[in-house]
């Protein structure tokens, strides 16, 4: 049985890094390049669209396409708030099962990349860590 290797594509610029995956039916996180690949890989695009979100700590929107296997920044602009990226957690289905939700007080004084950071660090809390299986393996090529 021959394994089957994945390659991800990151073109014109990196995320910063830790970011939020928003995959089909859950929230992920990625601490860095392998943690990313492993999650985009075991991901599923929302149903109304063909890329997967990924939100880095600058509130940056990038897209994976998991048809070419590339990552790049998103094509619209767009800058997640501190709002928003609450809401999205406070409204997944990682909050549910936690039974717990991110406060909305104080936001003001709430730097964006510690949002980013807590929800990073709420979701991986969560046993929300991939776990690979025997032969499966990511190989990543920045463009």
């Amino acid at each position: 049985m021959k394994k089957e290797k994945s390659k991800l594509k990151i073109i014109f610029r990196n995320p910063v890094y830790p970011v939020i995956i928003v995959s089909k039916d859950k929230l992920l996180s990625g601490s860095g390049i392998r943690t990313l690949a492993l999650s985009l890989l075991n991901s599923t695009p929302q149903e109304t669209k063909r890329h997967i979100a990924v939100i880095d700590s600058t509130g940056e929107e990038f897209w994976y396409s998991p048809e070419f296997e590339v990552l790049s920044p998103g094509f619209a602009f767009k800058r997640w708030t501190k709002k928003q990226i609450i809401d999205l957690f406070n409204e997944s289905s990682n909050s549910k099962e936690m039974q717990m939700t991110y406060s909305e007080k104080s936001l003001s004084s709430k730097k964006l990349s510690k949002i980013i950071f807590d929800v990073c660090k709420l979701l991986n809390s969560h046993n929300h860590s991939l776990h690979l299986t025997a032969g499966s393996c990511a190989v990543i090529g920045i463009l």
